[in-house]
């Protein structure tokens, strides 16, 4: 006999049952344990139906390598691509600099959102704001005279990396929102 839902939702933690509400595997699981026979009750060998299910699926959890809340594999992505739109931002003539990086990091999030599958913004917004705290630093330091540019840096170099790393978050979360539109409207059904 399998135990009652409010029983197993109220011994673990719960962050897993709101995990459970947001799944959206919920139903490919309540689908297979619905296609067991209704022989005789087993004993089960370890854990739950649901609790094998999910390590069945590969269910890493939160975050990780592959979570759902903060995923390390899409997080090293979203710094590749922001790195890789900085770079190509700040080589643009006549406007390089700060405005070719700022620029570079809200393409290279909105390229990420419009090509990602799930959504990211937790990636994409940490990956921005190091991109645009890295970005501030460098540009103070690569400004005139070296000992000029440190001292700058230690009289107001944290309030230079929160605002810097601020804009990078603000434009790399506006970049993977309207990248993730812009995928929405492409792969959706025009109404008329």
């Amino acid at each position: 006999m399998q135990p009652s839902k409010e029983r197993e939702s109220s011994d673990g933690d719960p962050m897993d049952d709101l995990d459970d509400l947001l799944d959206d595997d919920l139903a490919d699981s309540e689908g297979d344990s619905a296609a067991e026979p209704d022989g005789p009750a087993t004993a089960e060998p370890s854990g739950t139906n649901a609790e094998r299910s999910a390590g069945a699926a590969g269910d890493t959890g939160r975050v990780g390598v592959s979570g759902r809340w903060f995923s390390g594999k899409a997080f090293a992505l979203a710094l590749l691509a922001v790195a890789v739109g900085v770079f190509a931002g700040s080589l643009i003539p006549l406007i390089g600099g700060t405005i070719g990086t700022a620029g570079g990091v809200f393409v290279a999030a909105f390229l990420f959102g419009l090509v990602a599958s799930t959504r990211r913004y937790a990636e994409t917004g940490v990956a921005g704001a190091a991109a645009g705290a890295v970005s501030a630093v460098t540009s103070v330091l690569g400004v005139g005279f070296l000992p000029i540019g440190i001292d700058y840096l230690s009289q107001w170099g944290l309030p230079l990396v929160a605002v810097g790393g601020g804009v990078g978050l603000l434009l790399a979360l506006l970049g993977h929102y309207f990248g993730r539109d812009l995928r929405a409207g492409l792969s959706q059904d025009i109404e008329g």
